[in-house]
């Protein structure tokens, strides 16, 4: 399983959950990055955050 999270500069992580209040989990390496770069172009997330996939 992999998640996606975003990272600040002070280690705070932050995972993406639904609606429903559970977590996004992936089957895939590559569900989970194109879940990220949809993340990165919506461009919602202040700039010192990082948005990485963990596994």
């Amino acid at each position: 399983m992999f998640k996606v999270i975003a990272v600040d500069s002070n280690q705070v992580k932050l995972e993406f959950v639904g609606k429903d209040g559970e977590v996004f989990t992936f089957d895939t390496y590559e569900a989970a990055e194109a879940f990220m770069q949809e993340v990165k172009a919506k461009d919602t997330l202040p700039e010192r955050y990082r948005v990485l996939v963990k596994k």
